[in-house]
């Protein structure tokens, strides 16, 4: 697959794919734990992307490496700031408009990218590292096989 223009490598100096020991100088809470998967704001973020303001940063490690990143964005106005910063950025993406939600989509090398905005779910970008993305729906797909045999 063709990697889309300025494809990140990371997000915000931590590379996809970085192990959470390495990070050394951040601190991150811990938010939620399910197994493989845990969930991370960090201490002191700025919640900001360019000059514009968003409403949460979560940070997904799986075996403690970056794979995934959740942006929560709250305000139409601030969502329509951050589509025109991205198409700037990545293109116009593809766009797939479903049930009063605007979704743009990106699919990179490496990265899948994407940013929604409903009324009533508000905005939210979300960053994938389709590699170890990969490696979690194998193992949640394994873990459903094995609690199906089990029952």
């Amino acid at each position: 697959m063709d990697a889309f223009p300025n494809e990140p490598m990371g997000f915000r100096g931590i590379l996809w794919g970085q192990r959470l020991e390495s990070l050394t100088g951040r601190n991150f809470t811990k938010i939620s734990d399910d197994g493989d998967v845990s969930a991370y704001r960090l201490d002191n973020d700025r919640l900001k992307m360019a000059h514009v303001e968003v409403d949460d940063i979560i940070y997904y490690f799986f075996r403690h490496r970056l794979y995934r990143v959740h942006v929560q964005i709250e305000s139409h106005e601030n969502f329509a700031k951050l589509k025109e910063i991205f198409f700037e950025s990545y293109g116009e993406g593809v766009s797939v408009s479903r049930d009063e939600t605007e979704t743009y989509y990106w699919a990179g090398a490496e990265l899948d990218l994407s940013l929604e905005y409903n009324e009533a779910s508000r905005g939210r970008i979300e960053y994938s590292f389709r590699p170890i993305h990969k490696q979690e729906e194998k193992k949640a797909k394994l873990k459903v096989i094995r609690e199906w045999d089990e029952a």
